[in-house]
């Protein structure tokens, strides 16, 4: 079962790696970079404005050792065939599982333990824990993740549920306790507590791997839907097969197409406009991308950095809107459209550049409340919509002829 395992750990990572290379492109990591640096940048500014231990503290320290510590769970990387041609081999998946939650816990872990060291001096300084509390708070929710992730796999074997209520919610309130005593009275509380618990859960995993009533659908299930997950995300930055975007009627908007008159001329432009509101992925990232950018120009009071970030997500949402075109183009049914090839790049640039200008407005709103109406204000404005032109009227008809 381990020699299954290795092979297809092996075939995953192979996949994995193919569509991070795409995702990890030089524009993405240039405006990763910038953000990195954007929000480093606030958060040292924010750093500098706390004086003195604060009331909430304690309470947000706790939140967010809470949430991180709900990242990641196991990947069994099951599949459909194997509750058919694994059955016999059942009470042996105990080295498989193993291998899996060794695998599984490594990215919680470095989660846990950069998040914990990034928000330390803000516990030191807001929540008034000393430096050693905060390492020892780290490794209690390490060690706690541990257990969480033992539990998942009992959750294969249908052993997940106490008095009516899963494991994953006893967890959940039991950590959220733990941290609420460690943070207040002693750190060492969650991390003993968290010790004796993986050990007790470590000295069953055996006999519980092995009793032989693995529920394959609904593992098989869960696991689909992890890699569904995933794929749904690199699904945002090149073409996954088989993930598909959700289709939403979104009847509440359909103000915005009053302005698209009912002729040929306006066939392709009307297509485009409709589908953007209606899939989810692609104006499900407009709003993510815009949202925090109108929330970075709000804290960010550093000119150079505001004039970037304005410059650069702009460009991003442009950059990410080329997929939807060439999606738009794969679909045979479009083409007994009497409409030329020039007229469906035109009436993508009046959408892309419609898109773009909303998101411009957005930002100049944020941009104007945090430098008020100065030079600085308008300089980052001007930038952006320069941004917009070059990017509506340049960049994207260029590669959408590429596309066609």
């Amino acid at each position: 079962m381990t020699d299954l395992w290795k092979e297809r750990l092996r075939r995953h990572q192979l996949d994995q790696f193919k569509y991070l290379r795409l995702i990890f492109n030089d524009n993405f990591v240039l405006a990763f970079i910038v953000l990195i640096g954007a929000l480093g940048f606030w958060y040292s500014n924010f750093l500098d404005t706390i004086n003195q231990v604060n009331i909430f503290g304690k309470p947000i320290v706790i939140i967010l050792y809470w949430l991180i510590a709900q990242s990641g769970s196991v990947a069994t990387l099951l599949e459909e065939p194997d509750s058919t041609f694994l059955l016999v081999k059942e009470k042996d998946f105990y080295d498989y599982f193993k291998a899996a939650k060794n695998y599984s816990s490594m990215l919680p872990i470095v989660t846990i333990a950069l998040v914990g060291f990034l928000m330390s001096p803000f516990a030191f300084k807001a929540a008034g824990l000393s430096v050693l509390s905060i390492v020892i708070l780290t490794l209690g929710v390490i060690v706690y993740k541990f257990t969480m992730i033992n539990f998942e796999v009992f959750g294969i074997y249908g052993k997940d549920s106490f008095k009516g209520m899963s494991a994953k919610n006893w967890l959940n309130l039991l950590l959220l306790a733990l941290l609420i005593v460690s943070t207040y009275l002693s750190s060492f509380v969650l991390v003993i507590v968290a010790v004796i618990l993986l050990g007790v859960v470590i000295s069953k995993s055996q006999a519980i791997c092995e009793s032989g009533q693995l529920q394959w659908q609904s593992a098989i299930a869960k696991e689909n839907q992890r890699m569904f997950r995933i794929k749904r995300f690199y699904n945002l930055f090149t073409d996954v097969p088989g993930v598909n975007s959700k289709i939403r009627r979104r009847k509440w908007l359909d103000f915005l197409f009053k302005g698209i008159k009912q002729e040929q001329g306006n066939t392709y432009l009307y297509l485009f406009a409709r589908g953007f509101v209606r899939n989810n992925e692609y104006i499900g990232l407009f709003f993510r991308l815009t949202v925090i950018q109108a929330i970075m120009l709000c804290l960010i009071d550093n000119f150079y950095i505001s004039l970037i970030v304005e410059m650069l997500f702009i460009y991003l949402v442009g950059f990410q809107l080329k997929p939807y075109f060439k999606e738009t183009m794969q679909n045979l049914m479009q083409r007994i459209y009497p409409v030329k090839q020039a007229d469906k790049i035109k009436d993508f640039t009046k959408l892309s550049t419609f898109v773009l200008f909303v998101q411009w407005l957005i930002s100049a709103f944020a941009i104007l409340y945090k430098f008020s109406f100065s030079m600085n204000s308008l300089i980052i404005i001007a930038a952006g919509l320069a941004v917009l032109v070059f990017v509506g009227y340049f960049y994207i008809p260029r590669q959408l002829k590429k596309i066609i």
